[in-house]
């Protein structure tokens, strides 16, 4: 695909780079160091927003000729936003919240190109089967 500028993916997501791998868009990866804090009084889906607004403005404030891409994804369950764990402890904890649970997961995108930005998000549903300690470890 041939884009009018270079893309750049703000993103170290192995994911997120297989997804444009696959759709033949030709890009390069950069990332910034940002922090994943936000403001208080936002919702769900403007946390994700905003987080990934930080994550492409941050790489486009030096690369305004080029298209900037980032993301964002949040795991909501129970209304409490379950972040990245700290070790195996936490990860088995978390797991623990999701199993036999419905919860959401969010992503939140921002593109930058030029003086434009331009944001959304989508929210999937998702239930997990009940797990066992076995398979969560």
């Amino acid at each position: 695909m041939t884009l009018k500028a270079p893309l750049i993916l703000a993103s170290q997501s192995p994911r997120r780079k297989q997804l444009l791998e696959w759709a033949d868009v030709a890009f390069t990866i950069k990332v910034s160091n940002t922090d994943e804090t936000y403001p208080t009084g936002l919702s769900w889906e403007e946390v994700a927003i905003y987080v990934a607004k930080e994550k492409a403005e941050a790489i486009a404030k030096d690369e305004q000729d080029k298209i900037v891409v980032a993301a964002d994804t949040i795991v909501v369950c129970d209304g409490e936003h379950l972040g990245k764990p700290k070790d195996k402890a936490e990860a088995i904890s978390m797991l623990q919240k999701l199993s036999g649970a419905h919860h959401k997961v969010i992503t939140g995108v921002c593109i930058c190109f030029e003086e434009k930005i331009e944001s959304f998000y989508e929210t999937t549903d998702v239930e997990f089967h009940a797990l066992t300690l076995e398979q969560l470890e």
